[in-house]
């Protein structure tokens, strides 16, 4: 049956975690201790213990709150039984029930874009996007560190030029940075033409993953904080286009009607959309 968590569902949750992302067995205890809250975090029990799951973060379009899809799992001898659909059925009436008036996802990957759509969703959410080995950069950005207020402060800013910007409340986005900054990541802030920007990202196996960037020119950030870092590729995601750079799907969202039904976004929220630094 579907059910919200409790708190001794942990090890139950860290199994299907496991058997379904797996990853290192860290950053799931990292994210059970951090982030695990069992009020939204919506399970299917068989015999009283947890085999599927979804979590519903807290996310704002707009002014108007919603829920953000993530962690969506179920045991691999419990799946092909429609248990999925009922846990989005049961998460639909409890994102209503707080006064949530949509929901949003990130597709794991893009044959699950089409699993998605048949629930209703509806791809709103695109990137540009760019991969090319570091260039040199011919001048000096002066990088620093942003901490968390500076970082919350400049992203709120940068968000502000879309209004269908997804936006995570200050709890959500906490722990989205402290996750940046522990796994091979962070933000750094710079000052161009007397404004203060940012950028966010990842250092991965093949080099430097861009994630956000509010600068004009995200290329040339991306190469200059790559030679600070001594990483040769970069891959660049940004919320505007730039040279060079490809019009990619991102996230998917859709609204909740009274009746239970669902709309595409743009039936009640303005566009451009947008939608980055997502837990995925």
């Amino acid at each position: 049956m579907e059910d919200f968590a409790v708190r001794g569902d942990r090890e139950a949750l860290r199994k299907i975690w496991l058997a379904c992302f797996g990853g290192e067995e860290e950053y799931v205890d990292f994210y059970l201790r951090r982030r695990f809250r069992p009020s939204e975090t919506v399970v299917w029990r068989e015999k009283g213990v947890p085999v599927s799951m979804m979590t519903l973060m807290n996310l704002e379009i707009a002014g108007r709150a919603g829920a953000y899809v993530y962690a969506v799992a179920t045991l691999p001898e419990y799946r092909g039984q429609g248990l999925m659909r009922r846990l989005d059925a049961f998460a639909k009436q409890a994102v209503l029930a707080r006064g949530g008036a949509f929901m949003a996802l990130v597709p794991a990957e893009p044959p699950l874009f089409a699993m998605y759509e048949k629930l209703g969703y509806r791809t709103s959410f695109f990137l540009w996007e760019k991969e090319a080995d570091a260039v040199p950069s011919r001048r000096r950005f002066g990088f620093s560190r942003c901490g968390f207020w500076d970082f919350a402060r400049l992203r709120g800013e940068y968000l502000a030029r879309f209004p269908g910007a997804a936006a995570h409340p200050l709890p959500e986005l906490r722990y989205i940075y402290r996750e940046l900054c522990r796994y091979d990541g962070g933000a750094f802030r710079w000052k161009e033409d007397g404004a203060a920007l940012y950028a966010a990202f990842t250092r991965t196996s093949r080099g430097l993953w861009l994630r956000e960037c509010s600068g004009p020119d995200p290329e040339a950030a991306a190469c200059a904080l790559a030679g600070e870092l001594g990483c040769h590729h970069i891959r660049i995601l940004c919320g505007q286009p730039f040279p060079g750079a490809v019009r990619v799907p991102y996230g998917m969202g859709r609204t909740l009607r009274p009746d239970g039904s669902t709309g595409p976004l743009e039936e009640c929220f303005p566009g451009p959309f947008y939608m980055s630094l997502m837990l995925e």
